[in-house]
């Protein structure tokens, strides 16, 4: 064979293997998916998102102020129910009477009182050393009383119920006869003053009587002395 012949040979097996190539190529191709263009992605890359809708501007609560520490009540002490003080008509018939027996022995007590100091000029100091002497209180007291326009019936009466506060309640006799005084300024009947005292009416009407007597005996011997 010779050369043109030969360079024929191979340039045409040259170009039939390119040709077997290129088709293979172009089926390979076919049949391989088709990519996405740079393009695209680089637009679905840069596409942009849709616009976010700002969210409502936050508002800062307002400060609560705290509230003040509460403090837990002291615990109420149920308060001690108080005698009631016995009123005028709780008196009962009793107390009423020895009362009334008091109150007219006082009157008694007065008018001897009168008649004494009427027959002699010292009169008015026997009876109130009589008195002074019965209580054991010294005579001033019994004059200071009377100068306060007490009748000496009122005063042996009070001296009598003092002396019972002051055994009881271990005061001095000052601030029993305080107390006395103070009722009956009050207003306050003997009946009354000895409940609401818890004392004894009958015990300060012998009192009394015992008083009396012994003002009844300075008239009858002075009036047997003339």
């Amino acid at each position: 064979m010779d050369t043109r012949d030969s360079i024929r040979y191979w340039a045409g097996a040259v170009g039939a293997a390119a040709l077997v190539v290129g088709i293979v190529v172009i089926v390979v191709m076919v049949r391989m998916p088709t990519p996405k263009s740079k393009t695209a992605q680089t637009q679905a890359a840069t596409r942009t998102p849709a616009a976010v809708k700002p969210q409502a501007t936050w508002k800062p609560q307002a400060a609560v102020k705290p509230q003040a520490e509460v403090r837990p009540q002291a615990a109420v002490k149920p308060q001690t129910a108080s005698k009631p003080q016995p009123a005028e008509h709780a008196i009962s018939a009793a107390e009423r009477k020895t009362s009334e027996e008091l109150w007219a022995e006082q009157k008694k007590l007065d008018a001897d009182s009168a008649r004494v100091m009427a027959a002699t000029p010292d009169g008015r100091r026997r009876v109130s050393e009589m008195i002074a002497k019965q209580f054991n209180v010294p005579e001033k007291l019994v004059n200071d009383l009377r100068g306060r326009k007490i009748n000496y019936g009122e005063i042996t009466a009070a001296l009598a119920f003092s002396q019972q506060l002051m055994k009881r309640d271990k005061v001095t006799r000052q601030q029993a006869l305080d107390k006395v005084l103070g009722a009956r300024k009050a207003g306050q009947g003997w009946a009354a003053l000895a409940r609401s005292f818890d004392l004894r009416v009958a015990d300060v009407l012998s009192d009394v009587r015992k008083t009396d007597k012994q003002v009844a005996k300075l008239v009858t011997l002075k009036a047997s002395a003339r």
